[in-house]
This record gives C-alpha cells, structure tokens and sequence, in this order.
C-alpha cells in the first residue's frame, strides 16, 4: 500500500516538473522546412515593400531594367511624353500680348490652296505643310515634303492623323501631333531623284461633303523651268483607296484637237483643280487654261467622276460653276487676347496647380496606405497557409503513427 502510494507521489511530481519546464522534443524536419520558407518568403515581402515606398533608384535588377527597356509604340510616346510637355512660362509676366486662333474655310476662295516651298526647305530637308480637317473634325491630312540635296529635287507623301473624339473641335486640331499619324501615306509621289532639279508636290484640295473622300493636285515641274503639269488624284476613306485621274487630261487634250485642231502636247498649258461639284460630290471640277504670252487663256470648265470613267465639259466661256467648301484650316486670328481674360485665365491656371497638387498627395496617400494593407493582408495569408501546412503535417504524423500501433499490435 504504502509503494503504491510513493509511485503515485512521484509520478505526481514528474507531471508537475513536465508542465513547468516542458522537455524540448525534437522538431520534425518538414515543419522546419515549411516555417522557415515563410520566414524567407516574409523577410522578401518585406523588402519589396519598403522598397516601394521609396524613389524609383537607378540601381535595378536586370529584369526591371530590361522592362523598362522595352521600345514603347508612338502612340505610348504621345500619351506618357508628349501629352505633358508644356511650354515654360514665365509666371511673373501675367498679360502678353498675343493672338488667338480659330478655324476658317480651307478652299476658300474656291480653287486657291497653294503649296509654296520655303528656302528652309533646303537646310532642315523636310518640312510638314499645312494640314486641312476635314467638315465632321475627324481627319487632319497634311502635305511631308522632301529635299534630297545631291540631286535638287523634291517629293511628297501626304498623311492622315485620326483626330480626338473626346475634345472639342478646336482642341482636337491644335492638339493634333505626326506622332499619331497613320504610318502609312495616303498618297505618295515618285521618288525618283536621279534627275536633277524636279520637284513633285501634293496639296489637298477639299474634302467631299459626306468627308469619304479628298480631292488632291499633284504638281510636278522644274526648279528652272516651272511648273510641268499638275496631277488629278482622289483618296477614298471608305475604300482605303488612292485614285490618279489622267482621263481627264486626256479629255481635254481630244476635245481641242478635235475642235481647233490644236495638239497640246505641243503647248503649255495645265488644270487648276477646284473642289466637289456642289450639285453632284461623286464629281470633281477643275478649270484648263493655257499659256500664250502674258495672259493665260481659259479653255473650259471641266468635271470628272470620282472613279475617272466620265469626263465632262461643264462650260467653255464661264468657271462659274458651284462649288463646296467643306475643310477646315486653323490661321492666327487677328484680334489680340484682352488682359482680363489673360489674367483670368492665369488666376484659373495657378487654382488649377495648387489643386492637382493636392489631388497628386492624397492620390499619393491612398496608394501608400492601399499598399500598406495589400502588405498587412499577404503575410497574414502567408501565415495562415503555413498554419494550415504545418496542422496537416501533424495530422498525418499523427494518423501515420495510429497505423503503425495497430500494425505491431496486430488489433
């Protein structure tokens, strides 16, 4: 009796010592590997983290630099550089006196766009003309010229930039830039530039009144000798089509061989395109003149559908025929901008500033804190997987140990 009692005394107090000063088990290599993949996986959170919250470095991993390496598209470059680039402006001078724009008529008067070629011509080798927009402000085509310097001749391509829906019209055309113009020329003169002093240009006329198509002279001369002959082409939006329309030359080349007996070939003589018939926008008018002595003599009003298969004497006396004015082209308006609207405009300017600023700060705030919590919820989920991972290891040791008790036992 008393033996029994003394082993219940001392197995008493070897629980006791157990629970004060627990015996160190050794750890299962599993978990060991588990939890100490989510100190690395936590420690690398955490750098990544504070990294974040700190200046973009120039001190990068070859990963991140060749990602920010990466060749961006012009449209990108527009968006991310362009867009932001602003003049400097001198903010203690608040009234400059200076001119506005607007938007006029671009064939007006009918028939008069010209493409002149300034002497710059020949030191920058290429310059951009004038664009025209078309009636409905979704198209801007502008004229690239060319210099080659070794043979003195010029070419010409000529582009389209899709204009911004989202602005209003007068934004959409002075915001427009050649880094989003379609890469691809409308339309394209022979750029042959072994002989020596030719020049070919191409000028937009006008567009049609429903803007599918654009109307365009090509001029092709001599520096020393002027101009040649000038070109009829026709674009098609629709289509995607470029047009050159040499029937109707010949038309009027027949006509005047035929009722004067006068060969053309032999003489001087040209078209001035004029724009869409006003009655009929699938027909393009142009007047022919020739050239004898001081004063060109008038040789009919001329019409040609859009697809070159019917030429058309309109009149032989009169250029009097209608015409639409469709395009738009931005000048420099005459009146000056008055002071109060400068200043205002000034004052609104600086409002505008200091409120971006504070806009930039709280937008900069959410995002810290919005990084803090996505950090805080991560390692929170880290922590819970290894939970769950090392529970399971448990579990099956556990199970494994149960199966091999009643293996040995034979139960």
């Amino acid at each position: 009796m008393f033996t029994a009692l003394a082993g219940m005394v001392m197995a008493a107090k070897v629980h006791f010592t157990q629970m004060k000063y627990p015996i160190k088990r050794k750890q299962d290599k599993t978990v060991s590997e588990i939890l100490y993949k989510n100190n690395v996986d936590k420690k690398d959170l955490k750098v990544k983290y504070e990294k974040s919250k700190l200046p973009e470095s120039g001190y990068m991993t070859v990963e991140e630099y060749e990602a920010k390496s990466k060749p961006l598209a012009k449209k990108e470059i527009s968006a991310k550089v362009l867009d932001k680039a602003e003049m400097p402006k001198d903010q203690n001078m608040v009234y400059v006196p200076k001119h506005d724009f607007k938007l006029v008529k671009y064939n007006d008067p009918i028939g008069s766009p010209e493409l002149t070629l300034p002497r710059r011509l020949n030191f920058d080798r290429q310059i951009n003309a004038q664009g025209i927009v078309s009636g409905d402000y979704t198209k801007l085509v502008y004229p690239a010229v060319y210099y080659y310097a070794q043979s003195d001749c010029t070419s010409c391509d000529l582009y389209l930039i899709n204009l911004d829906p989202a602005l209003s019209n007068m934004e959409k055309v002075q915001r427009a830039n050649i880094i989003n113009r379609e890469p691809k020329p409308l339309i394209s003169t022979d750029k042959d530039i072994d002989t020596k002093f030719i020049f070919r240009t191409l000028t937009p006329i006008d567009f049609s009144s429903d803007n599918t198509k654009l109307v365009v002279k090509e001029k092709i001369g001599h520096r020393h000798d002027g101009i040649w002959k000038t070109e009829l082409w026709v674009y098609d939006f629709s289509k995607k089509q470029a047009t050159k329309l040499p029937q109707l030359r010949d038309a009027i080349v027949h006509y005047w061989q035929e009722r004067a007996n006068l060969n053309l070939d032999d003489k001087r003589w040209d078209i001035y395109p004029m724009g869409f018939d006003a009655n009929d926008e699938n027909r393009i008018v142009v007047c022919a003149y020739a050239y004898t002595g001081e004063t060109p003599k008038f040789m009919g009003t001329w019409s040609i559908d859009t697809a070159g298969q019917s030429s058309k004497l309109e009149s032989v006396t009169t250029a009097d025929i209608p015409i639409s004015i469709i395009g738009y082209r931005l000048v420099e308006d005459t009146e000056v901008i008055p002071a109060s609207q400068v200043e205002f405009e000034a004052k609104q300017a600086k409002k505008e500033v200091k409120n971006k600023e504070k806009q930039a700060k709280a937008d900069k705030k959410i995002e810290s804190e919005a990084k803090r919590i996505e950090y805080v919820r991560k390692i929170h989920q880290m922590d819970m997987e290894t939970m769950i991972k090392v529970r399971a290891r448990e579990q099956y040791k556990k199970e494994h140990k149960i199966k091999s008790i009643y293996r040995i036992t034979g139960d």
